[in-house]
């Protein structure tokens, strides 16, 4: 496993361009932005027929004739309003896209290995450490998984929002998340909100889950940051690879795959015929493979 340097004032200092607080975050912002653009689309309309109407008033043609063709001009806004909400709630849109930027940035950062923050391994020692494990596999007849773990949001207790201290937030759950593999396996960050682990040497496919249960127990835990009391829930998706599998980017896909799943599946899904719940966690948090 390998072994990150401890985080230090300089390291933190890297990041100075990151801001340092952050208030509390969906796991659904796509859909946020889209209320966003229907609620601007619905108020151009509005404009539009306001318009129309101070336009015939101040030309003279408010008459009634004028006002009789008004509700034509409010029947062709409703109905672009109607074609906006369509467009913005029947556009399909990708949350796979969330994980595969993250693999490609690594290919563009061509000094960093460590996360400043969390001080683990980032993108590109992940992807390394994942290929020498795919050879060593193979050569001992072992199989290799990988879980991406994407924390979906968080919940003040207060209903007040307040400003979090989020990389003592992130150094929390990283340091959970690796509490609970052992010490052959890695976990790296990918993402501001994702971490990626790289499970060596599996010996049990129900073993493999119970560990993916184990973490998101961890990560359920409340956390006390700034006076306030926060709560993560997790989402996991799970790959393990076969006999013959050398590409690790093969791997990356069926786990950002089974991702995509558990996103989609508030009741846990697996493709190691599971289905998994933590009663005791919150019920968005969900494993796929």
């Amino acid at each position: 496993m390998s072994v990150p340097p401890p985080v230090t004032d300089e390291s933190s200092a890297a990041t100075e361009a990151e801001p340092h607080h952050h208030r509390a975050w969906s796991g659904d912002e796509a859909l946020s932005r889209s209320y966003d653009a229907a609620r601007f689309g619905v108020l151009a309309c509005l404009l539009f027929m306001a318009g129309g109407l101070y336009w015939t008033a101040a030309i003279g043609l408010l008459t009634i004739s004028a006002l009789t063709a008004y509700p034509v001009m409010v029947s062709i806004g409703v109905a672009f309003t109607l074609m906006i909400f369509g467009a913005t709630f029947w556009t399909p849109r990708s949350r796979t896209a969330v994980v595969r930027p993250l693999w490609s940035a690594a290919e563009s950062d061509n000094t960093s290995t460590y996360d400043p923050v969390t001080g683990l391994p980032l993108n590109r020692l992940f992807l390394s450490l994942l290929n020498q494990a795919l050879i060593r596999g193979q050569k001992h007849g072992r199989q290799v998984a990988v879980l991406i773990i994407e924390l979906d949001y968080f919940t003040p207790a207060t209903e007040t929002p307040a400003d979090l201290n989020s990389h003592l937030m992130y150094r929390i759950e990283a340091a959970r998340v690796k509490s609970a593999l052992r010490t052959t396996d890695t976990v790296a960050r990918v993402a501001e909100r994702t971490f990626a682990v790289l499970v060596d040497q599996v010996i049990d496919g129900d073993d493999l889950l119970l560990l993916a249960r184990k973490m998101q127990g961890a990560i359920a835990l409340p956390i006390t940051l700034d006076h306030h009391e926060v709560f993560l829930t997790s989402r996991i998706g799970l790959a393990l690879s076969k006999p013959d599998d050398l590409d690790p980017n093969v791997l990356l896909e069926a786990a950002e795959r089974a991702l995509d799943m558990a996103r989609h599946d508030a009741s846990g899904m697996s493709g190691l015929e599971k289905v998994l719940v933590d009663p005791q966690t919150v019920s968005t948090s969900t494993i796929a493979a």
